[in-house]
């Protein structure tokens, strides 16, 4: 046992010099003391800082143990190389992107064709025949080289909205991409360079750089986020069905804990999706009637945007603007509620807490760009508790909590403990 207990004890301690900085080195016959720094540098060398100055090595040159030291790996240097070399490395709104890796906001458009190049970017079209395809959009930054009439295939990250004034003199608005800014290596966050990070924000003045995605479970497998809402006590949650569609695994957050999710049942043309986790939570209620009142309060609580806006919970109110969707769809409403990407899924809730809808912005707002040609500013909408009823109705073992026949109005902190984010992989 002592023998044991010896042996142990110097492995502990093997293991914690070898995760010490290696500080001495011999290069060539030249003699490295007191080594502070190491990181990558421009094409994919090693730059070693030391008190008198610092130089750089190809990768090659130095021992393998000594970059482990420093958190290296010889195959890290040589992909950010080739990386850096081809542009992969893209700022957007002073985020940093590696497009080596998934970026949910990120989206690749196929054989579009340039038909108008202005001082601020580009507007595009699609080839596609279907007169229900998206196609226009504005673009930021795309490569110098490209005229009009080109067709094009690339990369871009969604950034808002872009007005336009056409040929018959009307204002269009339209999506508007960003196919973001080439990085240098001093702008590239460090834990990017090592390739922990699918994305970071931008260093400012040596401020360490924080990426929120990177805390998520599996960020680097991450395809997108969304809102929901726990309609049961023991687990069932709502979200829409475009924001898990395509997942292989879904993961459900709350309260700094993750669940992992199975999805239950689906209504595609509903876009609704029903969720279960294992656990005991606090169900929203839903309304018993689609009485929703034109011009009415309405709120919803939600995770627009993470990797911007942070991982908290965003509250934002509005009213009620229709009793109808586009074209008087009567399973929507319209509201002026202001969401974005990620409240989809989340609950449309009257000044009770109680549902009367889910956010269902994203794809919408996709949908009236199709139709109109144009994308109004704050017109969003939500599906209708009704249609969320009819699908939880197919499923037996779902046991709904009561409407209550109290007045009494639900805060918004206890509304907030039945939201939760959905991780789709």
């Amino acid at each position: 046992m002592k023998r044991f207990l010896v042996m142990f004890a110097v492995l502990i301690c093997f293991i914690a010099i070898a995760q010490e900085h290696i500080t001495d080195l011999n290069i060539d016959g030249k003699e490295l003391k007191d080594i502070k720094a190491v990181r990558l540098s421009n094409g994919g060398k090693v730059l070693v800082m030391y008190p008198d100055g610092g130089t750089s090595f190809v990768v090659d040159k130095l021992p393998p143990e000594f970059l482990a030291s420093w958190g290296i790996k010889i195959d890290a240097a040589e992909n950010f190389a080739r990386a850096e070399s081809l542009g992969l490395f893209r700022e957007v709104d002073g985020t940093v992107y590696d497009l080596r890796k998934a970026q949910p906001e990120w989206v690749k458009f196929s054989n579009m064709k340039v038909f108008q190049i202005t001082r601020e970017g580009s507007l595009i079209e699609s080839e596609s025949n279907n007169p229900y395809s998206l196609n226009v959009i504005f673009v930021r930054r795309l490569p110098s080289t490209i005229g009009d009439r080109d067709q094009i295939t690339f990369l871009a990250k969604a950034s808002g909205s872009y007005s336009y004034i056409n040929k018959a003199g009307d204002q269009r608005t339209v999506r508007a991409y960003d196919c973001g800014r080439v990085c240098t290596q001093k702008e590239i966050p460090e834990q990017m360079i090592k390739g922990n990070m699918a994305s970071a924000p931008m260093p400012l003045h040596g401020e360490p750089a924080v990426d929120v995605v990177s805390s998520l479970p599996q960020s680097d497998k991450l395809k997108a986020t969304g809102s929901g809402f726990f309609v049961t006590e023991d687990g069932y949650l709502i979200t829409n069905h475009h924001v898990v569609e395509d997942a292989s695994s879904v993961k459900v957050k709350m309260r700094g804990n993750v669940f992992t999710a199975k999805v239950i049942e689906i209504d595609k043309d509903a876009d609704l999706a029903l969720l279960k986790v294992t656990g005991k939570f606090t169900p929203l209620v839903l309304s018993a009637t689609d009485d929703a009142k034109l011009g009415q309060s309405a709120f919803t609580i939600g995770f627009p945007n993470i990797e911007l806006q942070g991982l908290e919970p965003k509250y934002t109110d509005g009213k009620i603007s229709s009793l109808a969707g586009i074209r008087d769809d009567p399973d929507h409403y319209q509201i002026s509620v202001q969401v974005q990407p990620g409240n989809s899924g989340g609950p449309l809730l009257d000044d009770s807490g109680t549902v009367i809808g889910i956010v269902v912005a994203r794809l919408n707002d996709l949908a009236m760009l199709r139709r109109s040609g144009s994308l109004p500013q704050n017109v969003n909408y939500a599906i209708k508790v009704k249609l969320l009823r009819k699908l939880l109705a197919g499923v037996a073992d779902v046991n709904l909590p009561k409407p209550s026949t109290s007045k009494s109005e639900r805060n918004v902190q206890s509304v907030e403990s039945s939201v939760a984010m959905v991780l789709v992989y």
